[in-house]
């Protein structure tokens, strides 16, 4: 599954914040592929707004990052997606969350 910078900012909040222990380190997994790199930061400018807490960056000189997940991290991810279908979301998020729950059609 090919993930935007903004698809990558977005996914924690759409993990649950609370579980079991086995779904803690299955997260934790999640996180650790996603993370962007100090040098994948600097690279694309990324820094908060002060004055609006915006988080911002050059999506000229952004790359999409390739990640493959494991079943059990699709299971979760695809849990994660189906929970929040009665939340209210930014439009931009739910395009966040309907290609992960794209991608875990296979399951």
């Amino acid at each position: 599954m090919e993930m935007t910078v903004k698809d990558r900012l977005y996914l924690p909040a759409l993990l649950p914040d609370k579980g079991t222990y086995k779904e803690f380190n299955i997260k934790k997994c999640i996180l650790q592929k996603i993370a962007l790199s100090d040098a994948e930061r600097e690279q694309i400018g990324l820094h908060r707004v002060d004055e609006t807490g915006r988080i911002e960056w050059d999506t000229q000189k952004e790359t999409p990052l390739a990640v493959e997940f494991s079943h059990e991290e699709l299971e979760l991810l695809k849990n994660s997606c189906e929970r929040l279908s009665d939340q209210t979301l930014p439009d931009d998020m739910w395009g966040t969350v309907e290609r992960i729950f794209d991608a875990c059609q296979e399951l």
